[in-house]
């Protein structure tokens, strides 16, 4: 789906983009960043998910389950 939007580009940050893409067309250096942005992000929350799953699946290394019983916990 696609549409039409008018936006306020900052002229100096758009050709530095353009140069840095390899783009020559504003919509291309748009479209391209935004995916690059959604990518990264995207990639970031699967790393940061997959580093909690380990965490989680190796909870019991990093604990001690009695302590967590006791009173001594909560000092």
């Amino acid at each position: 789906m696609m549409r039409r939007t008018t936006i306020e580009i900052d002229e100096d940050l758009l050709a530095r983009a353009k140069r840095a893409l390899g783009l020559h067309t504003t919509r291309a250096t748009v479209e391209e960043a935004l995916r690059r942005v959604a990518s990264d992000a995207e990639t970031e929350a699967a790393e940061r998910t997959d580093r909690q799953r380990h965490y989680l699946a190796t909870f019991a290394r990093h604990v001690e389950p009695s302590v967590l019983a006791s009173e001594e916990m909560w000092r």
